[in-house]
């Protein structure tokens, strides 16, 4: 008979299995697991976009340097 109603029924099978200290350290693992897999990720594609499209060869459409881009003020006086 349980007079606090908190056994290992009650917890999770992790935590149980685990401990606290265990179940945080392996969802912080996982965590930083996860950060290191996307930045792998995004080293291979951007290396791949470097490799595939070197940077001298792509050409600009000439642009203006003003901020406003061309735009030119005209009043309709009708």
């Amino acid at each position: 008979m349980e007079a606090c109603g908190c056994g290992e029924d009650h917890i999770p099978w992790m935590l149980a299995t685990f401990g606290l200290l265990g179940t945080a350290g392996l969802f912080l693992g996982l965590l930083v697991a996860m950060i290191l897999a996307g930045w792998l990720l995004v080293t291979a594609v951007s290396l791949y976009l470097r490799w595939r499209y070197p940077p001298g060869e792509v050409e600009f459409e000439e642009t203006s340097q003003d901020s406003l881009g061309g735009f030119t003020w005209t009043t309709d006086d009708r």
